[in-house]
């Protein structure tokens, strides 16, 4: 079976015999160099591809690789938090008022040339794996950590707390946007065949909880997200959401909206996968989840038996025919010994195999 039926038919959460093995995140191009035998530096994405397909890598949910030796995929410096330099929170008054109306972002809107751009970048990287991988994108949304990154923390948080009819405003005009990528989106599964899912999500907590209130979500952010994603769900487009930090507060929300599987669970940060591979989607099916090998703990510091274990621990949890997926928490960085990863990957299709197919104990 190739890798690109096997990752289609889990998402769709057949029970088959073959594991569904997610990877993207390694941030460590000189483990590239050493699995593939070329210099990763020379040739990155080429390099990265092949690498996918040697770690036995069937779905890539999102096209990423280190950029620099430090394992960066984007090139960043001390003010990446506050790239405007903003000091106060009227200083995003002017700025959120300036944005285009809904009109002018529809008027703008090219559908065919949008749904089009979206499914090209797919298709070539299945081609180029020859039809190992499966390659998925991210869909539109309405936008929270955006403004950490441009305004900064502290004049955003206290924006929403003083100005939160200027920061709702904020969040229509990106949940339009997103609106219509996801018109778009919908358009590319149906002219172009890519696969019906989507990944990504926007980073709402840290290891403490979402960075506001639940209840300030629930009345300026969460109704923008449900307008963005709405055609993907009259769609049947299953949206599988990234999470970072403690998530539980908020996890009921997401699935009311409508997520159909999650990835990431930073258990050291308390969301237990126990716990996640319980949930079921607000259609009644059990929930999707990607993960759930720690980058901040088992990966970087534990031992070879322990990633094994981990890897274990993580089918015997989610079980058979319920869509999961083997992956690390979130970006593998260059610290990661390349035992712990050929652990993580090579390991645990063997694992997995043997798994799926009752070739060792299911408790």
């Amino acid at each position: 079976m190739k890798g690109l039926e096997v990752a289609w038919r889990t998402l769709l959460q057949e029970d088959i015999d073959e594991p569904c093995i997610v990877g993207s995140w390694i941030m460590k191009g000189d483990y590239y160099s050493r699995l593939v035998g070329r210099d990763y530096w020379v040739d990155k994405e080429n390099v990265y591809l092949e690498a996918l397909v040697r770690l036995g890598v069937n779905l890539c949910p999102q096209f990423v690789y280190p950029m620099d030796r430090l394992g960066n995929a984007s090139v960043v410096d001390e003010n990446w938090a506050n790239r405007l330099g903003i000091k106060e929170p009227e200083e995003l008054l002017p700025l959120i008022e300036a944005l285009p109306e809904d009109e002018e972002l529809e008027r703008e809107f090219d559908l065919e040339a949008a749904a089009r751009a979206y499914a090209e970048p797919i298709k070539r990287r299945i081609d180029a794996t020859h039809g190992e991988v499966l390659f998925l994108d991210s869909f539109g949304q309405a936008d929270f950590m955006g403004p950490y990154n441009e305004w900064g923390y502290t004049a955003y948080l206290e924006a929403i707390a003083l100005y939160p009819e200027h920061v709702r405003r904020y969040y229509h005009y990106t949940a339009t946007k997103g609106y219509l990528q996801n018109l778009a989106i919908v358009e590319a599964v149906r002219r172009y065949g890519i696969a019906p899912f989507v990944y990504g999500g926007q980073d709402i907590c840290d290891n403490a909880g979402p960075l506001c209130s639940p209840q300030k979500l629930d009345e300026l952010y969460f109704p923008e997200l449900a307008r963005a994603i709405r055609p993907l769900l009259e769609n049947d487009v299953r949206i599988i959401w990234h999470c970072d930090g403690n998530i539980m507060p908020i996890v009921d929300r997401l699935l009311e909206l409508g997520v159909s599987g999650l990835q990431g669970f930073q258990e050291e940060a308390g969301v237990p996968f126990e716990e996640i591979v319980r949930l079921h989607s607000r259609w009644g099916r059990p929930l999707i989840v990607w993960g759930c090998v720690s980058v901040t703990t088992t990966l970087p510091f534990g031992t070879v038996a322990l990633v094994q274990a981990a890897v274990r621990r993580c089918f015997h949890l989610a079980g058979r025919g319920r869509g999961f997926g083997l992956a690390s928490t979130s970006s593998i960085m260059p610290e990661v010994p390349d035992e712990n990863i050929d652990a993580l990957y090579i390991y645990g299709r063997y694992y997995g195999r043997r798994y799926l197919r009752g070739e060792v104990d299911e408790g």
